[in-house]
């Protein structure tokens, strides 16, 4: 069902002159060359594009630790205002990484606004309360800082920015992207997995046609989303405030953080936003594989986070490649793992944890569609489990590295049968890195790394892949078990090898997670996308 927008005046034109602070040219740093990539959506809809050159459109905030650019996507025809936001609360990063690939989405008709990234700081510290005001508890939830009846201005100087922005863009259409701690449809005192809003025809048609779509790929009853609209959203919130101080159609979509990755919560808020923008003429194909754009300069990395995917090999890769200018890092999922998104990216990155359930999650497909993504020039950066992953070892392996891992089970006197890949807890050991090392991750000569059960290899057995080309040797070893015992020395911790016009790296040990060693892994992925800046330095 298409709702009628007719009942209220839609249209494109200039918003009314901001009374924001905006940046000078030297801030906002014009990024050129954005390109929303024609294959990563249907093809009619990639011809056609029109958002293809993005920068900021201003700063909220600007010379504050809270300043958070703001972007506007124009589309050729008129339209719907849509005012899209994202981070409100710090804990809740799904509807900020939703945000950021929102922004990249080729709008139709109509003018969208989004502000991926509000309570940056709140993100940055993954707290839900705007840090600045953490010990003030009538204003550190930003989101109860809006005008109400009894409080008819904004109450801090961030919702002061935000709610001016709305008011001086007077959309038709607002969109706050959260989260909840559990499942609405099964503790009531959550409000994940629901969509927030007041009631009214229109509202409650296009809030259905959101469930319908989010809900259709949820087989657990426990987990569907649910519409709450007796009382609407909080008094105090942006969307209550929107709703009722200006008369908007607003929204709150919940996902829920329990129990689910990041990459799937981010995905149910690219459904539910793609499906809202479909009905009201924003977009005309599904925007939901779009992820992100190609930058010139930027090198954007797809983090697997999905089943057998480590929380500390999450957050750390995070930190450490999230922390470059030039590299993007976009969660993924066993959803993702599609040709059309995949080619969105230069690098995806497999990160610790168990590599036989990240084979098994991905599935036959999914790993086809990995191998043929570094066929035709894409690159693979596999960490300790991912290493595992990348072999040409198991039948869950991506096969795009020649490497067989030491993984025999063996009678422990006095134990039982134990599998020899396990070593026990986290240990440093020694590593070398080889003279090749210095032109792909930055550095050679003696270390001490992290090492947690990654794999022992050695050259495979399929001959349709080609050599590996050792970066890097362990030079001591972690036994558990005697039959351990000198198979870790002297076989190779970082190997690297061509997969067709691809680049991979196995990492078996956790640089990442080694004090000072960190770069390497953030070379390794430059190398990976054949990016080297010239102003990247070596590994000191």
């Amino acid at each position: 069902m298409t709702v009628n927008l007719h009942t209220r005046q839609i249209r494109k034109c200039a918003p009314r002159p901001l009374n924001l602070r905006l940046p000078g040219p030297g801030l906002l740093m014009p990024i050129l060359g954005l390109l929303i990539l024609c294959s990563a959506v249907r093809t009619s809809l990639a011809e056609d594009s029109t958002a293809q050159i993005q920068s900021p459109a201003g700063v909220l905030g600007e010379k504050t630790a809270w300043a958070t650019p703001w972007y506007v996507v124009e589309g050729a025809q008129p339209g719907p205002v849509v005012f899209l936001t994202g981070g409100m609360h710090g804990n809740e990063p799904a509807g900020s990484q939703a945000a950021e690939s929102i922004r990249h989405w080729p709008i139709r008709r109509g003018r969208l606004i989004v502000v991926p990234r509000i309570n940056h700081l709140g993100l940055n510290a993954d707290i839900r309360w705007f840090p600045p005001l953490r010990n003030e508890k009538p204003l550190r939830d930003m989101n109860r800082n809006f005008p109400t009846a009894e409080q008819p201005m904004p109450r801090t100087p961030l919702a002061e920015a935000l709610w001016e922005l709305i008011r001086q863009h007077s959309p038709d259409f607002v969109v706050d992207l959260h989260e909840g701690f559990d499942f609405h449809i099964s503790n009531s005192k959550s409000v994940g997995s629901s969509v927030i809003c007041s009631a009214s025809e229109r509202r409650t048609a296009l809030a259905k046609q959101m469930l319908s779509a989010v809900n259709a790929g949820i087989t657990d009853e426990s987990r569907r989303f649910e519409l709450l609209s007796r009382s609407g959203a909080v008094t105090g919130s942006m969307v209550r405030a929107a709703t009722d101080v200006l008369k908007t159609d607003a929204f709150i979509l919940e996902t829920t953080f329990k129990d689910q990755p990041l990459s799937l919560r981010t995905r149910q808020h690219r459904l539910m936003v793609s499906t809202l923008f479909k009905q009201i003429g924003l977009i005309d194909e599904a925007c939901l594989d779009v992820l992100t754009a190609r930058v010139a300069g930027r090198v954007n990395v797809a983090l697997f986070d999905g089943e057998g995917a480590s929380s500390n090999g999450l957050k750390n890769l995070t930190r450490v490649v999230g922390g470059e200018a030039d590299l993007s890092v976009t969660r993924v999922g066993p959803a993702d793992m599609q040709p059309e998104i995949l080619r969105q990216f230069h690098v995806v990155l497999f990160p610790g944890g168990s590599g036989s359930r990240q084979g098994k999650a991905i599935g036959q497909t999914g790993r086809e569609a990995v191998r043929g993504f570094a066929q035709t020039g894409g690159g693979i950066v596999g960490v300790c489990a991912g290493a595992y992953l990348c072999s040409s070892h198991y039948d869950w392996s991506l096969h795009v590295i020649n490497t067989a891992v030491f993984n025999k089970t063996v009678e422990i006197p006095g134990v039982g049968r134990k599998s020899m890949w396990f070593r026990g807890g986290p240990q440093d050991v020694d590593m070398e890195l080889a003279a090749a090392a210095e032109s792909v991750l930055g550095r050679a000569g003696d270390v001490k790394v992290r090492f947690q059960n990654g794999p022992i290899i050695s050259p495979g057995k399929d001959t349709d892949l080609p050599d590996y080309t050792p970066l890097a040797w362990f030079r001591s070893e972690v036994v558990r078990y005697d039959p351990q015992k000198g198979t870790m020395v002297d076989t190779p911790a970082i190997v690297s090898a061509p997969f067709g016009d691809g680049r991979i790296l196995s990492v078996s040990p956790h640089p990442e997670a080694t004090p000072g060693l960190e770069p390497l892994i953030v070379r390794g992925i430059r190398w990976s996308a054949r990016s080297q800046p010239s102003t990247v330095k070596a590994v000191p």
